[in-house]
């Protein structure tokens, strides 16, 4: 390994490319973590400079470590460095070099011709350190040539022109290019322009510095990248694991470009979605590093805690490498699965459409039991009824949450039933297996007699979460607008928009009083059972409120208002033959009547059963 202690004119005014592999993650530098802190430096290097003390050097600027390996090319071709870590610092060296380059052109428009000429002179000592100008293919201009997803939104930042700049560009790439010219501009200011430029110019040349690790052939670059993660260096577990991929995909002769392609990029193009922070408190993580601890649990059938996932992977691949004849990995299984389950655990967390399964996933995600995804993602992997196997947990949890069993063993029982699934010849289903085990779980499952005992006395608003009791409502309507389907079609609604009411209000004594013989404990306990609640829109709300149910011949009371204005069949079910009072009485009654739809909706065990499996 060779060190050297180089300034950022001295790396990048050699006609060399820096080539950013495919192992690498996207450009993920961003204002306040990474630009502003930087610009805060150069910013107060730029003054150094403009005011250095007398008979003392400029104290230059340490902007941290690159590791680089060299590639072997023809005698012919532009010598090239593979960037086996740091490749966001070069980048955005890249962009704030070519930043640069626009401000001080730009400024030297309105400056006087004596001025003028200085200023150009500080843009093309920029400019020739953000361009190979003697290249051979197009792509060799550019001094450093990013991962694959990024090469469109770097290309649009560095062919641009001064005038024009990067126009409507919408990628973080083109972001950095934006606050840094603009912030270079407001360093320039109006007085001492010429001055100011060739103080700003050698500031970026010659007091930026990198110490650059240049690798010997003996060197081994995985490692080195694992040992300056491990030290700091914010890099995921989903990083290291794609590394190691790409690179056992070198090590063995493979074309990794394709595999990459087919197989990862999407973490990368997608990395919205993939690397957003999901979770709060310590389990928040980015959902890329949570889906790959839900696929390892499948594989493996093991708790796969977020801190060891890469460890718990290399060993996984070791495992498998090991049950080869030859010791060798097949690789393109490896990420052909990685990518395969990725599929399946999109469907499980952003379920689309309007079927029955779609429908249970989405009450599943708002029940949060995210420990039982990795059971879905092992049953989509076969050929097998996902669609009952996920009723079934559904049924599982919710009778078990209105009878208020234990959650706390779901973690091991979750595992439980990966291993289940997964010792299930591919050929047959694995449902009734599934269905075994969740019935065998301490506490059970409860049957019907329980689950209506419980459902019928339950104080549901206040004790349970509220956004599950909206779920239940919710399931409620669909199910009530599949019954009615055949004969019309089913209507949408933003479920978003409705909120829990109150049917008798929470505040009763005003104007629901009791009878005589009235009890207010019993009657504040049915006042937040499941038969007292209904949806209702934002609007509708407010003006039900504390209003009696029924007056003759008005229009303002709540049953007359629902009327009018609500159109869920929940709403419907509920003014059929409640013309009258709204009483406790009522309140059982109609928790009654909402169990039938409970019952088909979280049906039984005994009454699941998987459908008939295609022929293979």
């Amino acid at each position: 390994m060779q060190p050297s202690y180089s300034s950022i004119g001295q790396i990048f005014s050699a006609q060399t490319r820096y080539t950013v592999p495919l192992f690498q993650r996207p450009y993920v530098w961003s204002k306040e973590e990474q630009w502003q802190p930087l610009w805060d430096d150069v910013r107060e290097l730029a003054d150094r400079v403009l005011s250095p003390r007398p008979h003392k050097p400029v104290a230059g600027h340490f902007l941290g470590t690159v590791v680089l390996e060299q590639i072997n090319t023809s005698s012919i071709a532009m010598p090239q460095r593979r960037v086996i870590d740091g490749q966001q610092r070069l980048t955005t060296l890249q962009l704030l070099l070519k930043a640069a380059e626009h401000a001080l052109h730009e400024v030297s428009l309105t400056a006087s011709p004596d001025s003028a000429k200085s200023i150009e002179l500080a843009a093309g000592q920029t400019s020739q350190l953000s361009r190979n100008h003697y290249a051979q293919q197009p792509e060799e201009a550019y001094k450093v040539w990013p991962t694959n997803d990024d090469r469109t939104a770097f290309k649009a930042v560095m062919d641009s022109e001064p005038a024009a700049g990067v126009g409507s560009e919408q990628s973080r790439m083109a972001d950095a290019y934006r606050f840094f010219r603009d912030a270079i501009l407001g360093w320039l200011g109006q007085q001492d322009v010429a001055q100011r430029a060739l103080a700003f110019a050698a500031a970026l040349k010659d007091h930026l510095r990198l110490i650059v690790l240049d690798l010997d052939e003996s060197d081994e670059p995985q490692a080195i990248f694992e040992t300056l993660n491990a030290h700091g260096t914010p890099l995921l577990p989903a990083d290291l694991i794609k590394n190691w991929l790409l690179w056992q995909a070198g090590k063995q002769e493979l074309d990794a470009d394709p595999l990459y392609q087919t197989c990862w990029s999407q973490f990368d193009r997608e990395h919205l979605y993939w690397r957003k922070t999901i979770g709060t408190g310590h389990a928040a993580r980015p959902r890329v590093d949570t889906f790959l601890q839900n696929w390892l649990t499948v594989m493996t059938g093991e708790q796969i805690p977020v801190k060891h996932l890469y460890d718990r992977f290399l060993a996984y691949a070791n495992a498998l490498a090991d049950k080869n004849e030859d010791q060798r990995l097949d690789v393109a299984a490896l990420m052909g699965s990685v990518h395969e389950h990725a599929a399946y655990y999109r469907i499980v967390d952003a379920p689309d459409g309007d079927a029955a399964l779609a429908a249970t996933l989405r009450r599943l995600n708002r029940l949060d039991f995210v420990v039982f995804r990795p059971v879905l993602m092992a049953l989509f992997a076969r050929v097998d009824d996902v669609a009952t196997g996920a009723k079934a947990i559904e049924s599982f949890l919710v009778r078990r949450m209105v009878c208020e069993r234990q959650t706390r063993g779901y973690g091991a029982l979750a595992l439980e039933l990966v291993r289940a699934v997964n010792d299930v010849p591919g050929d047959v289903s694995a449902v009734p297996q599934l269905i075994t085990v969740l019935g065998d779980a301490a506490g059970g499952w409860p049957d019907d007699d329980a689950f209506q005992r419980d459902w019928r006395s339950r104080r549901f608003y206040g004790l349970f979460r509220r956004d599950r009791v909206a779920m239940i409502l919710q399931a409620l309507e669909e199910h009530y607008q599949q019954d009615v389907s055949k004969t019309e079609p089913l209507l949408t609604f933003d479920f978003a928009k409705l909120q829990i009411e109150h049917i008798m209000p929470q505040s009763w004594a005003a104007h629901w009083p009791l009878a005589e013989a009235g009890d207010p404990l019993l009657r504040d306990d049915r006042v937040q059972n499941i038969g007292n609640l209904t949806l209702v829109s934002e609007k509708l709300n407010p003006s039900l409120s504390n209003g009696p149910w029924h007056v003759e011949g008005s229009v303002n009371c709540k049953s007359a208002q629902l009327a009018k204005h609500s159109a869920l069949r929940l709403n419907k079910l509920l003014l059929d033959g409640q013309s009258g009072g709204w009483t406790e009485q009522d309140i059982e009654g109609r928790a009654d009547s909402l169990f039938a739809g409970a019952r088909s909706v979280w049906p039984q065990a005994s009454t699941l059963k998987p459908a008939a499996l295609p022929e293979i």
